[in-house]
């Protein structure tokens, strides 16, 4: 399991909602479709894991 991914979604939550203040920047110019493809292999990896935990 890839420890790091729990920090990450942690860090990009607001900015992947909001955008950046700061730069004047939308949640669509800071990211790319191939960036919501791995935040959502992420998700489903941790998922995954998560349930077969409450198994």
């Amino acid at each position: 399991m890839n420890k790091f991914i729990s920090k990450r979604m942690r860090r990009e939550r607001e900015p992947s909602m909001y955008g950046d203040e700061d730069l004047s920047l939308t949640p669509d110019e800071l990211y790319s479709e191939y960036d919501a493809r791995v935040s959502l292999e992420d998700a489903e990896f941790v998922y995954k894991k998560c349930k077969e935990l409450m198994k």
